[in-house]
């Protein structure tokens, strides 16, 4: 069954406009471009604002399975992409990951 690698993402006001057309137009791809990625999706919280003022964001990555995932988390490219957007963005964005995995999945019915 497939894993979901979840990343919040706490940015400063400041940095915000920046990370976030960088996140969307660089970021998720080149993370997407790795093996066991399916999709990936980023939503922005509905009040916008972290307790401290800055936004909160969480993407969603979509694994093939929770193997993939550990050979991501355990290969170079991984440290390669962390590594470039400490170098951009540095104290500006606050980051925590966790990993989701399956319990059940249920459809809505046909209507």
């Amino acid at each position: 069954m497939r894993t979901v690698y979840l990343v919040k993402v706490e940015v400063a006001p400041e940095a915000e406009r920046a990370w976030d057309d960088w996140n969307t137009t660089h970021h998720i791809p080149e993370v997407l471009a790795e093996p066991g990625f399916v999709r990936a999706a980023k939503y922005r919280l509905e009040e916008g604002i972290a307790p401290d003022g800055w936004i909160a964001y969480w993407i969603l990555y979509e694994m093939v399975s929770r193997e993939a995932l550990q050979a991501y988390l355990s290969g170079d490219p991984v440290k390669r992409l962390r590594a470039d957007q400490t170098a951009r963005f540095g104290p500006s964005v606050r980051l925590s990951r966790a990993i989701l995995l399956p319990v059940a999945e249920v459809e809505a019915p046909r209507r």
